[in-house]
């Protein structure tokens, strides 16, 4: 089985070929519902300031500064049931997915949390009883060290840093793939056209103005404010300060192209 690679979307057909990759996918019953457990695995779809398909809203939440997260099981579950004892034990690997509209097919894929607190009997505003779990995602930095003399290289030592980055939402990055698509909008690399399965629904998401060029907090839209790029386009934007408009780059391809028809 593949690994899931963390805040890259996926449809629940495509978590259901991780798991089955030569059989066909099953719509309804446990694969459409918000989780279920295959293998060793407990997979969570997850509605955030969402009401599901089922009508049911549970008040499920993210935190994207700080990585922590308030998920809520389905109608009357409880610690007591065997995919929670299992969950609670460890003989479930919890993987999360979410998504911050039903309408939308695409999850973003979280990881596997750790479970910090949980609460039974919590009642919500319909009056359904479920349990309530608090989970945080933790990330770490691994930076090269080069060595100080000698042919004999060493790398891979974590340090930890302190230093200023802008915060990214990971909603606004699903509503403007969702809106525009995964195509590169400046050369139109398709990644799953070249990859197959492993590069469905990927790409990545520019700001048209950088954050790091605003310097601040400020309202950003997903259709005008965003666009999908590969990595190599993303790179160059950055080549220069302030960043390309891809408007600008979009161009000196189209010229570069002309240049060299062969190429």
């Amino acid at each position: 089985m593949k690994n899931f690679v963390e805040y890259n979307l996926y449809t629940r057909k495509q978590v259901w070929n991780h798991f089955h990759p030569n059989e066909s996918f099953v719509k309804g019953g446990p694969w459409a519902t918000g989780y279920l457990t295959e293998g060793n695995h407990l997979i969570a779809f997850a509605n955030i300031n969402s009401p599901g398909r089922t009508g049911h809203d549970f008040p499920n939440k993210f935190d994207e500064n700080n990585g922590l997260m308030t998920w809520y099981g389905k109608p009357n579950a409880h610690s007591e049931q065997p995919t929670f004892r299992s969950l609670f034990q460890g003989k479930l690997k919890l993987l999360m997915f979410v998504r911050w509209d039903s309408k939308n097919a695409l999850f973003t894929y979280l990881g596997s949390p750790k479970i910090d607190n949980f609460e039974n009997d919590i009642v919500l505003l319909d009056g359904t009883r479920t349990i309530r779990l608090n989970l945080s995602f933790t990330d770490e930095f691994s930076f090269h060290e080069p060595p100080k003399t000698g042919e004999i290289f060493t790398e891979g030592r974590i340090i930890q840093l302190n230093s200023k980055r802008f915060e990214r939402s990971l909603k606004l990055r699903s509503q403007c793939i969702n809106y525009h698509g995964t195509d590169c909008k400046i050369c139109g690399f398709d990644f799953e056209s070249v990859f197959g399965d492993l590069g469905a629904n990927f790409c990545h998401v520019h700001h048209i103005t950088p954050l790091s060029e605003v310097g601040m907090q400020h309202e950003v839209c997903p259709k005008k404010d965003l666009i999908p790029v590969c990595p190599n386009c993303h790179a160059m934007l950055h080549r220069r300060v302030p960043a390309l408009q891809p408007t600008e780059l979009r161009e000196m391809l189209i010229a570069q192209k002309n240049q060299n028809p062969g190429n």
